[in-house]
């Protein structure tokens, strides 16, 4: 089974992806491992990590577009209880191949090939996603792979120390590589007291290369939630990050100011934040799941032809959206909602378009936005209802 599950040769700089996604964990309760893990602090079985890194995967192979660093390698690995095929459209055919399982030992050779990918050019760009259990002792952050909790006496044997992995990716030749960890980092005393100690680092920080090529690496991390707080997501769906990061890199996190539509790091925080408030609100979550990003600089990752903008049609006060008909329309386009009390979620391309919401009761009078105009990050005006 390869690691490698996409592969385009591409002369001069591209784009090299490595996505994880862990939910059947072996030595967890519900794992098939014959011993599990005692001490586990509460740890279990997951089922969005393997749709949302499938997910991930799918979407930079049929969408991802880069006019200066094409798409040239997907490396994926996904543990879940039942394996199933990844499938994806590539050249008009659709392909379905196997993808390694994410045990320790298949990941350290899926990043040690990823960092060689790296060392090809400098102006590559790494793409780097896991999604899975995460564990946290002030800022150490281990992600924990399939086999975490193996050897009883050595359970973090199974888990990537991410801050030593990211410290040795400085000395690779990329100078461009963004993280995104779907993961929580909630705190975690096995982490605590062995002080980071026994996680794995594949690739390590030696002092040989010192900003190779004389430039700085630009290596921005998005994090799925604060410290110290829990990620959601739906069992057997995409997590609540992913569904916005994939949202983000189609047009939300996206600007033309330099002419083409590009997706930008700098743009995704805003981005992120929005969307994942939202699907907060529509999962009814006790709290808001809030995004972080550490070390922001700007890369350039995704070059649209047309983004897709998010749009949320609320009306003031939320009290009269149960009675309003919803309309969107343009020159082009004209789409309607009839009344329902969830705000209405629509994905439209920039241009300007009116909103109306027809109501007419002897506390609410129909209100309308005309020509407004809808631009990245999303769009999300009220129209006032009130008489």
């Amino acid at each position: 089974m390869a690691t490698t599950v996409y592969k385009k040769n591409v002369p001069g700089p591209a784009t090299h992806a490595l996505v994880i996604g862990v939910g059947h964990y072996a030595h967890l309760a519900g794992g098939a491992g014959k011993k599990k893990y005692p001490n586990n602090e509460g740890l279990g079985q997951l089922k969005s990590p393997p749709v949302s890194a499938q997910m991930m995967a799918r979407w930079l192979i049929e969408n991802y577009q880069s006019q200066q660093r094409p798409l040239a390698t997907v490396s994926l690995l996904v543990s879940e209880k039942s394996p199933t095929p990844f499938e994806y459209h590539a050249n008009g055919k659709k392909k379905a191949i196997k993808p390694q399982t994410a045990t320790m030992a298949n990941v350290e050779q899926a990043m040690l090939d990823w960092h060689a990918f790296g060392n090809t050019n400098p102006d590559n760009l790494l793409l780097f996603y896991f999604c899975g259990h995460g564990i946290a002792a002030g800022s150490e952050l281990a992600l924990l792979m399939e086999d975490f909790g193996a050897n009883a006496i050595a359970p973090l044997n199974g888990a990537l120390d991410f801050r030593g992995f990211y410290r040795g990716m400085e000395e690779c030749a990329a100078r461009e590589q963004c993280y995104f960890l779907d993961a929580c980092r909630v705190g975690s005393k096995l982490l605590e007291k062995n002080n980071g100690a026994g996680t794995r680092t594949p690739i390590q920080w030696t002092g040989n290369v010192d900003n190779p090529g004389g430039r700085l690496r630009l290596g921005p991390t998005f994090h799925s939630t604060l410290p110290d707080q829990p990620a959601y997501a739906q069992p057997g769906k995409p997590s609540v990050f992913t569904q916005a990061l994939l949202e983000s890199l189609a047009g939300a996190a996206s600007g033309n100011e330099l002419g083409p539509w590009e997706v930008r790091t700098t743009r995704l925080q805003d981005a992120l934040d929005f969307l994942m408030l939202q699907a907060s609100r529509d999962l009814r979550m006790p709290q808001a799941q809030i995004p972080s990003t550490d070390n922001t600089t700007k890369v350039v990752m995704n070059t649209l032809q047309t983004p897709a903008v998010p749009v949320v049609v609320r009306v003031d006060p939320e009290a009269a959206l149960p009675l309003a008909t919803l309309r969107c329309e343009n020159a082009t386009r004209k789409e309607r909602r009839t009344p329902s009390a969830e705000p209405w979620r629509l994905s439209l391309v920039p241009a300007s378009y009116s909103f109306f919401a027809d109501i007419d009761t002897p506390d609410f009078k129909s209100a309308s936005l005309l020509n407004d105009p809808v631009q990245p990050p999303y769009w999300s005006k009220p129209l006032r209802v009130k008489p």
